[in-house]
């Protein structure tokens, strides 16, 4: 809306007045809210006075022009000037200086700033009383949405969600996460006295399982490591006691008997419980590749699946030999274990039928709990009796999705979906 109107030639119904107009930069400065000890843009002026009884009232001779006469009189006025001015309905009484308008080359120009922010700055302008209140009615409703804007907060809100169709059609395997995971247990350095290694000493432990697997041929990649708060009891009979959030849990006997503490503050109090709080390290890792499925379907009397399944000093399973001519050559694995053996990888098993077959504790003695491949081999032997199929997931390495030798199907089923 224009502001700057000449006094000369100009009619109509609202009477003329001077009023305030902000430089852009002050403008923007004082957009988000009204403030009352500030000149703004569309305030009427009615009136001009300074402490040493210096006074100017509207109608002004010569409008701004006349003002701007008696500006350069009041450059050093002592204590500033009193500029009284109609917002709205409200007449407020603004405190300013008066300085030069360094922007005005051709002739002296005089600007008025705050008095408590000299980046507040304002000139006067030959306007219609009209003009000026359309201006303030449009900033007094801005002003009520920013202040509605700034008030107001988001509302929470719940969205249900179908859980069971995402987990079987949006995981690389249905129902379950790529991602497997070891947790390294502290050595017990001193068992009487209660000391355990630290968790940089867990941490090695940790990254060399996970390098020496690598080394010799595990598929894997690393994907994080964490430290893990456990419990340990040590030393008493069965004790019952209240934990954190008020429940009843039955500690046993068993010295590496742990439970997580997410639920349980970590200090040690050995009056109320004789447990000791020790820090694991657990770290993630998933296929260096991808997940693969092979189904072994057993026809009806044949002898023999014909996979052989060995474990490496790590704690992993792996299809050490594929007999030709049996249900594994028939379902691929032969063709792969020989893409695996080119790759100079282990063909490592990740999952007989639903269940994970991954190394999955490092006790506090050293010792990795892993699957045995005894009692695996008698598995799928059952499974080869009652004519049932069986499905083994395998661990892929980088590049054997595009490896051409792969089996038939190879190439459309990484990830093990029927």
């Amino acid at each position: 809306m224009p502001l700057e109107r000449e006094m000369a030639g100009g009619g109509g119904s609202s009477p003329h007045v001077v009023a305030v107009k902000l430089s852009a930069a002050s403008q923007a400065a004082v957009s988000d809210s009204w403030t009352d000890s500030k000149l703004l843009s569309g305030d009427i002026v009615l009136q001009v006075s300074t402490d040493s009884g210096a006074e100017f009232r509207a109608p002004f001779a010569g409008g701004k022009a006349g003002l701007q006469r008696e500006f350069r009189k009041l450059t050093n006025a002592r204590g500033g000037l009193k500029v009284k001015v109609k917002r709205g309905q409200t007449i407020l009484d603004v405190w300013v200086k008066v300085a030069l308008d360094e922007s005005s080359l051709l002739k002296k120009n005089y600007v008025l700033v705050s008095l408590h922010d000299a980046t507040h700055v304002a000139t006067l302008v030959d306007s219609i009383e009209q003009e000026c209140i359309d201006l303030q009615e449009e900033y007094s409703k801005k002003d009520e949405l920013l202040l509605r804007m700034n008030s107001m907060r988001l509302k929470e809100s719940y969205v249900a969600y179908p859980w069971e169709q995402k987990l079987q059609t949006h995981l690389p395997v249905s129902g379950s996460a790529t991602v497997f995971s070891l947790l390294v247990m502290p050595v017990a350095l001193s068992p009487k006295a209660r000391d355990y290694a630290g968790v940089e000493d867990t941490s090695a432990r940790a990254v060399a399982w996970l390098s020496a697997a690598q080394e010799s041929g595990v598929p894997i990649s690393f994907v994080n490591i964490q430290t893990e708060p456990l419990f340990l009891q040590v030393g008493h009979p069965v004790v019952t006691t209240k934990l954190k959030f008020g429940f009843d849990q039955a500690l046993t006997t068993m010295q590496q008997n742990i439970y997580k503490s997410e639920w349980v503050p970590l200090f040690q109090n050995r009056e109320a419980m004789d447990m000791d709080v020790v820090r694991a390290v657990r770290l993630w890792y998933m296929p260096a590749g991808a997940e693969f499925a092979i189904e072994l379907r057993p026809e009806e009397n044949e002898a023999r699946l014909g996979v052989g399944i060995s474990c490496t000093e790590e704690g992993f399973c792996y299809v050490s030999s594929v007999d030709p001519g049996t249900v594994a050559d028939r379902a691929g694995l032969l063709t792969l274990y020989q893409g695996a053996c080119e790759a100079r990888k282990l063909l490592v098993v990740s999952r007989l039928g639903r269940e994970k077959i991954t190394p999955w504790l490092v006790s506090s003695g050293g010792s990795i709990r892993c699957f045995d491949t005894v009692s695996m081999s008698d598995k799928l032997s059952l499974h080869r009796q009652t004519g049932e199929s069986v499905k083994l997931h395998v661990m892929l390495w980088d590049g054997a999705l595009h490896d051409s030798s792969g089996p038939q199907g190879f190439m459309d089923n990484p990830s093990g979906r029927n």
